[in-house]
């Protein structure tokens, strides 16, 4: 069993939303490139970074001047530990922090996002574009590159190892785009 950080929206026209972090490092902000992404005017395109270090999580800012991120009513500056029961304020938004004990599962193909929008590999199985082999030998690759220190997308791993062309990749990516704004924009 592992632990997972979650954070529960406290406030705003998301109260009550959750989002489980089980990576070593999120980043989130506006961008989509981020881990987490969050759409709020005030949040920067990259804005925070949780970090995980053994069984401790922390938050670090990525913008100068701890504009739009505060832990228990203050601003945070540099790096802080966060703690069950935290209130850790991104943007004009305020989460609780949890954790949670979660199973960690094969590697293998990956489930839709609890937001609806399909991950890659399912993306490309469902349209026959990759074989669930693929996919799996995909997201080991990507995870022996992770281990490596570098971080690189689902998309790209897959790309570089040829299973996929750019122009399947990128209509993937638009598709995923479009779920997205259909969902969650106003």
């Amino acid at each position: 069993m592992a632990k997972a950080l979650v954070l529960t929206a406290l406030t705003g026209t998301q109260a009550g939303k959750r989002h489980t972090l089980t990576t070593r490092v999120t980043t989130i902000g506006s961008a989509p490139n981020n881990d987490l992404v969050l759409h709020d005017r005030l949040i920067e395109p990259r804005h925070v970074e949780i970090r995980q270090v053994l069984e401790r999580w922390f938050v670090v800012p990525l913008i100068a001047g701890s504009v739009g991120v505060a832990l228990n009513g203050l601003d945070v500056k540099a790096q802080n530990r966060l703690n069950l029961g935290d209130a850790l304020t991104l943007g004009s938004i305020t989460y609780t922090v949890g954790f949670e004990e979660i199973v960690e599962r094969e590697v293998g193909i990956p489930k839709t996002t609890s937001n609806g929008v399909p991950r890659l590999g399912e993306y490309f199985t469902r349209r026959g574009i990759m074989t669930a082999d693929q996919v799996e030998r995909t997201a080991r690759r990507q995870a022996e590159l992770l281990r490596n220190g570098n971080r690189l997308e689902f998309g790209r791993v897959a790309y570089d190892m040829g299973f996929i062309n750019r122009s399947q990749l990128d209509t993937a990516l638009a598709e995923q785009r479009r779920d997205f704004n259909d969902r969650f924009l106003d």
